[in-house]
């Protein structure tokens, strides 16, 4: 509970997002979709800096060879967006799609799911397997960083003081490349127990580049960037598919939880990840 919060603000642009942010003498937080606040940790948190007002924040663009997604942008309105194509597209829309309920899509944005990092947090696995990027705001400067950056450091850690996520930047990937996304919980809108999130982009017959990128099953979102290794540079098989998904459940830190064993999450992801490739091969070979 935010037993000291007295204070909500309304910045309508990035510039006064961050001056509120920046306020001396007053612990401020940043807030958009607001679903996570109930598990805010940060009691001293004293005000809200609202940012879901500002307008400059909600868009996806297609900007040269870079999709670019605002940070307070609805997930439904990616699972919605017909601009979204390609290998790059296709794979936002559809785990955009799998994230809860329409109420919850309407409310948890693009940069929130990936600024309040839970393990059932879907988008942040499939902006890694993208090697996606990400651009802070200070005011008017700014920085990018690659996603991974942020989330193997956590964001709270991250970002600088009066910092906010303003943009997310996806590369725009063509023939030759195949995503994929695997879910698996309970029910439909069930938190995730396992997340899988694949890319790979064949060259003249071989994989050129692999991304195997998990959440939910463990702690954070993370790359097995063994399995990776395995794949890239090889002629895809049935055989070397098999070993990548073997690696992967043998180098993840599966993460407690009630609902199922370790045993259990390590031996089913094994088969998710082996499926997740082979969609993600066809895709890449048609």
């Amino acid at each position: 509970m935010l037993k000291k919060l007295t204070q909500f603000y309304y910045p309508e642009t990035i510039e006064e997002a961050c001056k509120y942010l920046g306020k001396k003498g007053e612990k401020t937080a940043v807030v958009a979709g607001g679903t996570s606040e109930a598990l805010r940790q940060d009691n001293s948190i004293e005000a809200l800096v609202d940012i879901s007002r500002v307008k400059e924040l909600n868009y996806i663009r297609k900007d040269s060879s870079i999709y670019r997604i605002g940070a307070t942008t609805p997930i439904q309105d990616i699972y919605k967006c017909s601009d979204l194509k390609g290998p790059s597209g296709e794979i936002l829309k559809y785990t955009a799609g799998k994230i809860g309920s329409t109420l919850l899509r309407n409310s948890i944005t693009a940069g929130g799911n990936l600024a309040a990092i839970f393990p059932w947090s879907d988008l942040p696995p499939v902006y890694l397997a993208l090697d996606a990027e990400v651009v802070l705001r200070k005011g008017k400067p700014k920085r990018t960083v690659p996603v991974e950056n942020l989330i193997n450091e956590r964001p709270n850690k991250f970002l600088g003081e009066n910092e906010i996520i303003a943009e997310i930047a996806v590369p725009v990937y063509g023939k030759g490349t195949g995503t994929s996304f695997v879910k698996f919980a309970k029910t439909a809108n069930d938190y995730s127990m396992i997340t899988v999130a694949t890319r790979v982009t064949l060259k003249s017959g071989k994989i050129e580049q692999a991304r195997i990128a998990l959440n939910a099953v463990t702690i954070s979102p993370v790359r097995i960037k063994d399995a990776e290794k395995i794949l890239e540079g090889q002629k895809p098989t049935s055989d070397l598919i098999a070993e990548a998904a073997a690696k992967t459940a043998e180098k993840a830190e599966i993460r407690k939880d009630f609902r199922a064993s370790k045993e259990y999450k390590r031996e089913v992801l094994e088969v998710l990840v082996r499926r997740s490739l082979e969609e993600a091969l066809e895709m890449a070979k048609k």
